[in-house]
């Protein structure tokens, strides 16, 4: 294992551009990810492992086992524990973060099956809960706007727990394409104003969720290209709900009422 006591080093600089630079994610194709249940499920997933980074002073036991299951010749990097602490995209890690590179899912042309797509979602934490909410739900593509943070940003990552590498994930997807890439109906999910989630005629067919941000709320642009509109019934004592919070009643009452319509 190399060690790296400098923060003039080349990789080091690279590093902490990642964690700090969503711009340098998209430019060098690579993100971070902290932890041993995202870098189990990157094991798992056979994703590519750029390389392993370690704090100085970590679980020895732990990170070894981590480090096993690695694919072979993954280059490995003890750093010092202040070193480390500038990189690592979460405050007390574990002190195991991979360096793994991203993939950019094309546009789906008339997919015939359920999407998402986040519109002006500006937190990573919420973009990557999203992604987690969207995974356990069956969603297998998520179109991201260009507003909405980077989803392969590390706080994304952290938040997601490894459901990234289960979707195809496409940013900076223009309202404009939204139609072209479903063959189905998109529905809006907003704050008021419109029918009831649990009561509205929702398409058996595929149909595409947008949810936006928790303030602004949906864009025009993509409210046109939405030809149903729905709302979450809440009591007074909150002016509105988390958008990863509505996203997990909206996508989880369309799983429901398919598994119903499976069962007769």
């Amino acid at each position: 294992m190399k060690r790296l006591t400098s923060d003039s080093n080349p990789l080091f600089r690279r590093w902490l551009r990642l964690s700090t630079n969503s711009r340098a994610i998209r430019e060098l194709g690579q993100t971070l990810a902290e932890g041993f249940h995202v870098a189990q499920a990157i094991v798992e997933r056979g994703w590519p492992v750029v390389a392993a980074l370690v704090r100085r002073g970590a679980d020895e036991d732990a990170i070894e086992r981590a480090l096993a299951a690695l694919p072979p010749r993954t280059p490995h990097f003890e750093l010092a524990a202040a070193l480390y602490d500038r990189v690592c995209p979460v405050e007390h890690g574990v002190g195991l973060t991979l360096v793994i590179a991203i993939q950019d899912a094309a546009v789906p042309t008339a997919l015939r099956e359920d999407l998402v797509y986040l519109d002006g979602v500006q937190d990573p934490a919420n973009v990557g809960a999203l992604l987690r909410t969207a995974a356990a739900a069956g969603i297998a593509h998520v179109l991201c706007g260009p507003s909405t943070a980077c989803a392969w940003a590390p706080k994304a990552m952290r938040a997601g727990m490894g459901a990234h590498l289960r979707l195809k994930i496409s940013e900076a997807v223009e309202p404009a394409s939204m139609r072209a890439a479903l063959a189905g109906t998109w529905i809006a999910a907003v704050a008021r104003d419109a029918a009831s989630v649990w009561e509205s005629d929702i398409p058996v067919h595929s149909v595409g969720w947008a949810f936006g941000s928790e303030g602004a709320g949906l864009s025009q642009s993509v409210l046109e290209h939405c030809a149903l509109r729905v709302a979450i019934p809440t009591t007074n004592a909150v002016e509105s709900l988390n958008v990863a919070a509505a996203a997990a009643v909206c996508l989880f009452e369309r799983r429901r009422r398919r598994s119903q319509t499976a069962a007769r």
